[in-house]
């Protein structure tokens, strides 16, 4: 079979699965929606992986991006959301965002303006960093950063510096061949600027700014 045919074979399977396992979990184990919105966000962003091992050609490769905008699109002006407790306009607004990264992401990488390493990297930060960062920061984060227009915490600033900061420097060392001092540096680099970069964006515009910030600081300093 195509590889290219089998990824979407792959991809929109996975991805429903990914959605039906974070209902099942709401509804099942009564996690918060925000919860749920993190674990889907997390899982979602595995789909990266499929992108890279499969795709060969940017036609079908764009395909689920598209697919996902469309469906958040609805999901979220039609108010799809409600019986699940995701009323909020302005939060759902980063579940557009993030397959609209997702989409730019496909298209540089296809036209040979960033490397496929950069990209992934920048798709595991805004996934796990961003993810994991909220879900830490709404169960444990009680000490708020003093920001009037976001309610990010402490612990979530650390939690994104520290995974943006692995996911940086696991790509970096499995993926090429610079040195231990100059993947440390970048990694830091990333990991503080990324959990920056986060506190500070609101409306769930984070699944914009960071990915392409990281994306940014790889294409320079790599």
């Amino acid at each position: 079979m195509n590889s290219n045919i089998l990824g979407l074979v792959i991809s929109f399977p996975f991805l429903a699965v990914v959605i039906a396992i974070g209902i099942l979990l709401k509804r099942v184990f009564s996690i918060s929606s925000e919860s749920m919105r993190k674990f889907i966000h997390i899982g979602v962003s595995n789909w990266w992986f499929i992108e890279v091992n499969y795709f060969t050609s940017i036609g079908y490769a764009l395909l689920e991006p598209i697919a996902f905008i469309i469906l958040n699109s609805l999901f979220t002006f039609l108010g799809w959301g409600k019986s699940l407790g995701m009323d909020d306009k302005k939060r759902n607004y980063g579940l557009i965002y993030f397959p609209i990264t997702l989409l730019i992401l496909v298209i540089l990488q296809f036209q040979g303006v960033v490397s496929s390493l950069s990209c992934t990297i920048s798709v595991m930060i805004m996934g796990y960093g961003d993810g994991l960062a909220a879900l830490f920061g709404a169960k444990w984060g009680k000490k708020k950063l003093p920001l009037s227009f976001a309610t990010k915490s402490y612990l979530g600033c650390l939690v994104m510096a520290l995974v943006s900061f692995l996911v940086t420097f696991i790509g970096l060392v499995a993926f090429t061949s610079i040195g231990l001092p100059t993947v440390v540096l970048v990694s830091l680099v990333i990991g503080l600027l990324c959990s920056a970069a986060e506190a500070v964006t609101p409306f769930g515009l984070d699944n914009i700014t960071v990915p392409f910030l990281a994306l940014l600081i790889l294409e320079v300093l790599v």
